[in-house]
């Protein structure tokens, strides 16, 4: 289907010009409204995450990081000022499950977005959030296992 760019109206893949309009009908190609499936959505979200387990086997060598599984969105706590304490006082007070909810609240919106672009655009500052808590969390085991 094409999506007429002047009043939206959805048109046959053959029409030349929009049924309700009469403007002219870009090429499938060329449409800036194209949707992105939701079996695609996942792929992209499970890959995310599958790299995530990836990269954290590979940075700790060791598949027992898993464990700490719960404890992964201390990691973006190592960013703000005085980020080793705050990540560990967040470690110890709870402060995880709200990083989980922020995490499970972006990928509500990941699905709920229609748009490809927009889609990509909210999927790169996902991945990118990702990347910073598993840098995160591997500098806040260093700092933890420190503590005796």
């Amino acid at each position: 289907m094409k999506v007429c760019p002047s009043c939206c109206l959805t048109n046959d893949d053959d029409a030349e010009c929009c049924k309700e309009c009469g403007a002219k009908l870009l090429p499938r190609s060329a449409n800036s409204n194209d949707s992105i499936s939701t079996s695609t959505k996942w792929c992209f979200w499970l890959g995310a995450w599958g790299i995530v387990i990836l990269a954290s086997i590979a940075v700790t060598g060791t598949p027992r990081c898993i464990l700490a599984t719960p404890m992964f969105p201390i990691g973006l706590l190592f960013w703000l000022p005085n980020g080793e304490n705050k990540a560990i006082e967040g470690w110890m007070t709870g402060a995880w499950v709200i990083g989980w909810l922020f995490y499970f609240l972006l990928s509500v919106v990941m699905f709920r977005i229609k748009k490809s672009g927009i889609f990509f655009i909210i999927y790169f500052i996902f991945c990118i959030l990702l990347v910073f808590n598993v840098v995160g969390c591997q500098r806040v085991i260093q700092v933890a296992s420190g503590i005796h």
